[in-house]
């Protein structure tokens, strides 16, 4: 369990910065962006899930100039950063809330798309549930999460000096595309790819996942300040880790594409 007070202050916080660290969030929304060339969609109506400062909307109205699109996110101030959007008018198109009750009626849009967000869901089947919800039949969910390798150097790190559990769980593939069967999604289709950025220091690194608003947020995490002693022993354990072409950190990413039913699922079951 996330917890959920704790998420939106991160990444309220790195609003500013986040575009300048997300380095690997932005190569995995041009890769989202590129499969929209062979899917042949005209949707009016694009939600965008968890979307942060809004780069995977602006890939989007590149790509569908003439759609309505949404940007919607858990962080009010990662909002702000959504580019404006109108010929005349400027406006953002953006709406703040949990992606776990979306706050729109059944049909309302022909594609929902989803970057980098389903990891922070503490019940992904519930997410499931929603945008299935909010589809319409044969609309289309693309989207992109994390699996369980992600962040493994780091992981690995802290496995060495205590048994906490410091780096969030990931859901495996598999287990997603359950999700997506579960909640009535049409032919769906996963794959993955492990894609592994290298730093020049293990503070580099620290920095870039502090900048994207990543720490740990789950309820059950420890409280207090992390010793100066065992924090100096994580970044060595890091440090052990180095290549020739610096520190290695891992993403384990997961993609997914399914088409709605025009079914609200019973969400109560199993």
């Amino acid at each position: 369990m996330f917890d959920y007070t704790q998420v939106r202050n991160r990444f309220n916080k790195a609003h500013h910065s986040y575009d300048r660290y997300a380095v690997v969030q932005q190569e995995v929304g041009r890769r989202i962006a590129e499969r929209f060339e062979w899917l042949k969609l005209s949707p009016q109506r694009i939600l965008d899930l968890g979307a942060g400062t809004g780069q995977m909307t602006q890939l989007l109205q590149k790509r569908y100039p003439k759609a309505h699109i949404v940007a919607l996110d858990l962080a009010d101030a990662m909002l702000t950063q959504v580019p404006k959007t109108g010929r005349f008018f400027k406006h953002r198109r953006v709406v703040c809330a949990d992606m776990h009750q979306l706050p729109f009626p059944a049909g309302s849009f022909d594609l929902v798309v989803s970057n980098f967000a389903l990891q922070w869901s503490h019940d992904v089947r519930l997410v499931m549930g929603e945008v299935a919800r909010v589809l319409v039949s044969g609309g289309a969910f693309v989207f992109s999460t994390l699996g369980p390798d992600t962040l493994l150097e780091c992981r690995l790190a802290w496995s060495k000096l205590d048994s906490q559990m410091h780096v969030h769980g990931f859901l495996d593939m598999h287990d997603v595309g359950d999700a997506l069967v579960r909640n009535c999604f049409v032919d769906p289709v996963m794959d993955q790819e492990r894609l592994t950025a290298f730093y020049p220091s293990v503070d580099h690194l620290l920095q870039e996942l502090r900048g994207v608003g990543v720490g740990n947020t789950r309820v059950d995490r420890a409280v207090g300040l992390t010793g100066r002693h065992k924090w100096q022993s994580f970044k060595a354990a890091l440090e052990a880790q180095r290549t020739q072409a610096g520190i290695p950190l891992t993403y384990e990413v997961v993609y997914g594409l399914a088409w709605g039913a025009g079914i609200s699922p019973v969400l109560s079951l199993g």
